[in-house]
């Protein structure tokens, strides 16, 4: 079993736990063997990696704040809106807390117009984090806390009146930016194909992601 510690960025903590597997696998690909055929570099299985609160929020940050340096909870083409920036993310025992800025045009659509008000506040976001073949999913997104007593209230009236106005579900790829790169093991290139995540789970202030990978070589 191939395994990585660290607490920092989550694409350099992948690194580390594919070199370590896919030393691994080139050892076994080439192994000698008395009475088998030599066979292709093998699947990893079971490694596990182990995300710090600086990989956890490069993660987040990369995947659900990506446009300029926002998450837009609701987009309306620009007119109505509310989106969360600055992200500070910690982790309890079942779910990834996310401390933000909440800004919103909240209101109605008319023409090339939002009629309604201009809300900002610092919030509490959660989630409850799953994992679903290469993805992080963060199930039952809810608000937790707004600082500020007028916007919870219109947050609230907002929700009441449509509860689907934030997701309730978002989810972090993790398979694309590996596939993206290359990783070298016995001497030539190898690619990740697939990847699957057998389970989520938290220690403390760490995320444990146990997972299994298809590689190939050309």
């Amino acid at each position: 079993m191939a395994s990585c510690r660290c607490p920092t960025g989550w694409a350099q903590c992948v690194r580390k736990s594919l070199a370590a597997a896919l030393y691994t696998a080139a050892a076994a690909s080439y192994a000698p063997a008395m009475s088998a055929p030599a066979q292709a570099l093998p699947a990893v299985a079971s490694s596990v990696l182990f995300l710090g609160p600086r990989g956890v929020q490069s993660l987040v940050v990369e995947q659900l704040f990506d446009r300029k340096g926002r998450w837009y909870l609701s987009d309306d083409e620009g007119v109505c809106y509310t989106y969360l920036e600055s992200p500070h993310v910690r982790l309890t025992s079942d779910r990834l807390v996310l401390k933000a800025h909440l800004v919103s045009r909240l209101g109605q659509r008319f023409g090339n117009n939002c009629v309604g008000a201009d809300l900002a506040s610092d919030v509490t976001v959660s989630g409850k984090i799953r994992g679903s073949d290469h993805q992080l999913i963060l199930d039952d997104i809810r608000i937790d806390r707004v600082d500020d007593e007028a916007v919870r209230n219109a947050l609230n009236l907002a929700l009441q009146v449509n509860p689907d106005s934030i997701p309730r579900t978002a989810r972090i790829d993790v398979l694309e930016p590996l596939r993206k790169q290359a990783f070298t093991a016995g001497g030539f290139a190898v690619h990740v194909d697939e990847m699957h995540i057998a389970s989520i789970t938290t220690r403390n202030d760490t995320l444990v992601i146990q997972f299994d990978l298809s590689m190939s070589a050309p």
